[in-house]
């Protein structure tokens, strides 16, 4: 019965999500050729490279962005919008390391750190970016794929953070478009590159006290790395997108939900199976559930249905539950969370999940401005509020 109501809905949802594709700014693929800045000029371009990684014992989750402007800045957002009122061209560029560390569903660590232009660079021919005294870049060894991120920031209390991370590629580079139509080049729609959706993670990450004394911390795990970029500022662009990832035993499944401002606010939805070193591209519905609002108010569904066809054409569905709010601010949310994998004739897989909402609508009120500067630390000075 249930597979039948499925049948049903699959029918349904692929033909709408057909129509939408036509007028889709949103361009999905998987490129490590393209894991390159672009060095956009345009007013409010932007771009970011993110890597997390969930620990083995699913205890610890691990989350570094490298961006090229913080999208989140009261002033790359003030800067942006006065350019666009006096019709000028010259960009500003505000780069930005954010790191999050969490531990049992909890903040262990948090520090977002914005630079000026001077101490930011990378790459436009290979992967590779340093803002500050931060860094990452591609090594290829013996046909593998190692992203090496070097990590030394300041935190509060005089203490610092200093570490050393390898993302090897398991799976990923699949060097493809993933939408039904590939845009022209010089299209202006985002770009999510989906450059390796499963990755094993290790390294050290060390706590250096204000005494000098060191905590060492040694890390393995499963990760996860994409890199987004737009010629246009998020905050005209973007009405609301959410999306996620889990790693299952044998796949790794990750999903979204965008909405671009110009597109009447049309959802389009999509799944991606990364398994056997492929990547399946399915249509989604999405169900919401469980309504709820966070501190600031910001609504979202605490549990996510999604149905589509398994990668043998099967129908399926992936139950998401968005369990912990890990961070929540006027316009983002992230959390951790579980997800299990239905499918006709498997057993039920369960799988750890991080996941995001993004509503950036709130990023142009002025009166917001204080309250998220008080949360950005400035180069070598770490943020007022942890």
């Amino acid at each position: 019965m249930w597979f039948a109501e499925l049948e049903g809905n699959l029918r349904r949802v692929n033909s709408d999500s057909n129509e939408h594709n036509r007028s889709e700014d949103f361009r999905a693929f998987s490129s490590i050729n393209d894991d390159v800045w672009h060095n956009d000029r345009a007013t409010g371009a932007y771009e970011w490279w993110y890597f997390d990684a969930t620990s083995d014992d699913g205890r610890d989750v691990f989350v570094v962005i490298f961006l090229t402007n913080f999208i989140f800045s009261p002033r790359y957002n003030r800067s942006v919008k006065g350019l666009c009122a006096d019709n000028a061209s010259t960009p500003a560029r505000f780069p930005a390391v954010s790191i999050w560390w969490y531990r049992d569903g909890k903040v262990f660590l948090r520090t977002i750190k914005e630079f000026s232009s001077e101490h930011f660079s990378a790459n436009t021919d290979a992967p590779a970016c340093r803002i500050g005294n931060s860094s990452f870049h591609l090594h290829r060894s013996n046909g593998e794929a190692h992203y090496r991120l070097q990590l030394d920031e300041t935190l509060r209390h005089g203490r610092k953070l200093q570490a050393s991370l390898d993302w090897l590629v398991s799976e990923g580079d699949f060097d493809r478009e993933l939408n039904d139509a590939r845009p022209a080049p010089s299209s202006s729609g985002h770009e999510w590159n989906m450059v390796a959706p499963k990755c094993h993670v290790s390294g050290t990450l060390i706590l250096v006290e204000p005494n000098g004394g060191k905590q060492a911390h040694e890390f393995c795990g499963t990760g996860y790395h994409d890199h987004n970029r737009d010629g246009r500022p998020l905050v005209q662009t973007v009405a609301a997108w959410q999306w996620g990832r889990a790693h299952f035993a044998d796949r790794t499944i990750v999903f979204y939900r965008y909405a671009g401002r110009d597109s009447g606010q049309t959802h389009v939805s999509r799944l991606f199976i990364a398994h056997d070193n492929k990547l399946v591209v399915c249509d989604a519905q999405f169900v919401e559930a469980d309504m709820r609002r966070d501190l600031f108010g910001l609504r979202y569904p605490r549990m996510l249905h999604i149905r589509f066809r398994h990668e043998t054409g099967a129908p399926a569905a992936l139950r998401v539950e968005q369990r912990h709010v890990l961070e929540s601010s006027f316009f983002y949310l992230r959390f951790a969370g579980k997800a299990w994998l239905e499918t006709k004739d498997e057993k039920e897989q369960q799988a750890s999940l991080v996941s995001e909402y993004l509503a950036p609508r709130a990023l142009g009120w002025r009166s917001l401005h204080w309250l998220i500067n008080m949360r950005i630390g400035r180069e070598n000075r770490s943020s007022f509020l942890p």
